[in-house]
C-alpha cells in the first residue's frame, strides 16, 4: 500500500520552478512545523534540494536524508543558499537520526543496502533484511534486462518493522492517521520509509515486506518520482507484480512476475460484472482505489494490467514507465492526458488493448 500525502499549499498556486534537485546546489531553511498554529513547537531546520518553490513562497524540499518537507510560507522563519551539491547523509548519521527519533526498546539491524529499525527480535529483524536483500538484487536485475540501468539509491533505505499489530498501530496513526487501521503495511511518500509488522499470516507477510520495499525501491532509483502524478494502477500493480510470495521456496519468495493468487481471484471475482469502460476508468484517475466499495476491484485489475502488460507488452510499458517517470512533482495530469498517454505508448485504442486484456487473462491460472 502506498501512502500519498499531497500538499495542499500548491492547489491554486503558481509553479515557478521545478526540478530534480540534483544540480541545484542545496539550502539550508529554518520553519516552524505543523500547520502555523502552535507557536510553542521549536523551529526545525533542513538541508536540502529545493523541489518546487510556489508563487506564493511555499516550498518542497528533499532533505539530505531523502525525505520531503511541505513548507507553508507563513512558516518559514529563514532561508539560505548554497552552491554546492547536497550530499545525502551517511548510514550511521541516518542511525543517529532514528535512535533520536524512536521511543525507547528499538534497535538498528544493517544489511548491505537497508537499516531495519526494529522492536521485534533479531531474528525476524534478519529474515526480513534477507528478503530485502533477495529483492534488491532482484529488482535492478530485473530492470537491467529490460535495458533501463536505473541508478542505486542516493539516501538510505530505511524500514520500520514492528513486533505486532498494537505496536504497529501506535506508529503509524502518528503518520498516516485512522487509515493505518485498514493497512498492514505502506511506504510513505513523504518521509521515504515503509513499515510494516510482523503479520501472523505467513503469505500476507511475505507479500506486504515484498510490496512495500517495492514502491521504496521505484521511488529511490528514478523508476517513479515522488509527489508527481503516478497513476496508482501503475504504482500498485508493478508492487503487486513483484510481491507474490512462494511456499516452495525456503525463503517464501523466489523472484518477479508470478501469478499473483489473490489479485487473480480478486480480477476472476471481478471480471463478471466488469463494465466495458472499465479499463477508461483503471487508466484515467485514481478514485477506483480510493473508494472502499471498488478497491479491490481495482486492485484486481490494476495487478492484471501489468502482468498482461509486463508479459505481452514489455517493450512498450518500459517506454511508458520512462515517460511517467518524467512528470514533474505536483503536475497533475487530466484524465485525457492520461488516456492519450496510455494510448500513444501502446500505440492502440484503449477498445482494441481492452479485448487482447481479456482474452490473454482468461488462459491465466
Amino acid at each position: 500500500m502506498l501512502q500519498t500525502v499531497t500538499p495542499l499549499l500548491f492547489i491554486g498556486s503558481l509553479l515557478i520552478m521545478l526540478g530534480s534537485g540534483n544540480a541545484c546546489g542545496f539550502e539550508t531553511i529554518q520553519f516552524k512545523p505543523g500547520t502555523g498554529s502552535d507557536d510553542t513547537a521549536p523551529p526545525r531546520t533542513v538541508v536540502g534540494e529545493l523541489l518546487v518553490e510556489a508563487q506564493d513562497g511555499g516550498l518542497l524540499v528533499q532533505a539530505d536524508d531523502g525525505r520531503i518537507w511541505t513548507i507553508q510560507p507563513e512558516n518559514l522563519i529563514k532561508r539560505t543558499s548554497n552552491s554546492d551539491p547536497l550530499v545525502p547523509i551517511s548510514d550511521e548519521q541516518m542511525i543517529q537520526r532514528m535512535t533520536k527519533e524512536m521511543p525507547p526498546g528499538f534497535s538498528v539491524y544493517q544489511t548491505a543496502n537497508y537499516l531495519i529499525i526494529h522492536n521485534t527480535d533479531e531474528n525476524h529483524a534478519r529474515l526480513v533484511g534477507s528478503l530485502f536483500e533477495q529483492l534488491y538484487r532482484s529488482f535492478f536485475s530485473y530492470w537491467k534486462n529490460q535495458r533501463w540501468e536505473l541508478p542505486e539509491p542516493r539516501f538510505p533505505l530505511v524500514a520500520l518493522l514492528l513486533d505486532d499489530h498494537d505496536s504497529f498501530l501506535q506508529h503509524a496513526k502518528n503518520e498516516i492517521g485512522e487509515s493505518a487501521n485498514s493497512v498492514i503495511g505502506y511506504y510513505h511518500l513523504a518521509s521515504n520509509r515503509m513499515t510494516t509488522f510482523n503479520v501472523p499470516n505467513w503469505e500476507r507477510n511475505i507479500a506486504t515486506i515484498i510490496h512495500e520495499a517495492t514502491h521504496q525501491l521505484a521511488y529511490n532509483c528514478g523508476l517513479q518520482r515522488r509527489f508527481a502524478d503516478n497513476p496508482m494502477w501503475v504504482s500498485e500493480g508493478l508492487a503487486m507484480f513483484f510481491e507474490s510470495p512462494d511456499r516452495r521456496n525456503a525463503k517464501g519468495w523466489r523472484g518477479i512476475g508470478r501469478v499473483n493468487q489473490k489479485n487473480l481471484a480478486r480480477w476472476n471475482s471481478y471480471l463478471p460484472t466488469r463494465p466495458d469502460e472499465s479499463l477508461a476508468t483503471l487508466i484515467a484517475d485514481d478514485s477506483r482505489f480510493r473508494s472502499p466499495a471498488t478497491a479491490a476491484d481495482a486492485y484486481g485489475e490494476g495487478w492484471a494490467l501489468t502482468y498482461f502488460l509486463l508479459k505481452t507488452h514489455r517493450e512498450e510499458f518500459v517506454n511508458y514507465l520512462r515517460q511517467l517517470s518524467e512528470v514533474k512533482p505536483l503536475v497533475e495530469l487530466s484524465k485525457r492526458e492520461r488516456i492519450a498517454m496510455f494510448e500513444t505508448a501502446f500505440d492502440t485504442t484503449l477498445e482494441k488493448l481492452d479485448k487482447q486484456f481479456l482474452t490473454y487473462m482468461r488462459r491465466v491460472r
